[in-house]
């Protein structure tokens, strides 16, 4: 699945599961969709590859957009 930034931004202020080119999958808190720099703003909750995150858990991390190959909703509750 191709998605676009634009796509993207119906995942924002969501919890998601994202599969990432790299092989990574990671479960985040979709603070933000950055359309100018094609960024996804996310607070890491669990992921496959925790040595790409050394830093604090309440730190905000960039994902380029073009590194997603797809996003699933978590639903609430």
């Amino acid at each position: 699945m191709d998605l676009t930034i634009t796509q993207l931004q119906e995942f924002q202020d969501c919890t998601a599961i994202l599969r990432l080119t790299d092989g990574e999958i990671l479960k985040a808190k979709i603070d933000f969709i950055d359309l100018e720099y094609e960024d996804i703003i996310v607070d890491v909750l669990e992921t496959s590859k925790p040595e790409h995150y050394r830093g604090p858990k309440n730190y905000a991390y960039a994902i380029k957009a073009t590194d997603v190959l797809s996003v699933e909703k978590i639903p609430v509750g």
